[in-house]
């Protein structure tokens, strides 16, 4: 059986006091729900997903054959990526254009035990792991009208605590 992703997703609601990387910008163009090709810094990459969001094969790719193959992508999506300087399992991704608006926490565990006894930091807003919101792949399956609804009701309900 393959693993779940042993990670949680929080919302970054206002600005994260800790030291942050300098960002690498992720262009993420999806042929299918299993199939990405991206450009991360200068790299061109094609990823083949598993059904849970999991990287099964990463090969790179010439600049040209990327550029062939997001002609056929209706899907897209860019963000910056930044890792926490102190806590390299944290990494937050910040989404533009079409996602504008969505700024999301990554924490990555080393065992399903790490994970469950995580407790998130204090400027961590809503937890997202289960929704549409966590990963890409289900990012881009929204309608701008679903994202901007979903998105509201995270930041109305952290609002209301």
């Amino acid at each position: 059986m393959e693993n779940k992703r042993l990670s949680k997703r929080f919302l970054l609601l206002d600005s994260c006091p800790k030291k942050l990387s300098e960002p690498r910008r992720y262009e993420r163009y999806y042929l299918n729900n299993q199939t990405r090709v991206q450009k991360k810094g200068q790299k061109y990459e094609k990823e083949e997903l598993s059904i849970n969001n999991i990287v099964l094969t990463k090969i790179e790719i010439s600049e040209e054959e990327f550029l062939n193959l997001i002609k056929s992508c209706s899907k897209k999506i860019i963000r910056d990526s930044y890792l926490l300087l102190d806590c390299p399992n944290i990494s937050i991704k910040v989404y533009k254009e079409t996602y504008e608006g969505l700024s999301r926490i990554e924490v990555d565990f080393k065992s399903k035990e790490e994970m469950d006894a995580y407790q998130k930091e204090y400027w961590m807003g809503p937890e997202i792991t289960d929704t549409p919101l966590a990963f890409d792949a289900r990012l881009i399956e929204l309608s701008q009208e679903k994202f901007q609804e979903i998105l509201k009701q995270f930041k109305e309900k952290h609002e209301d605590q």
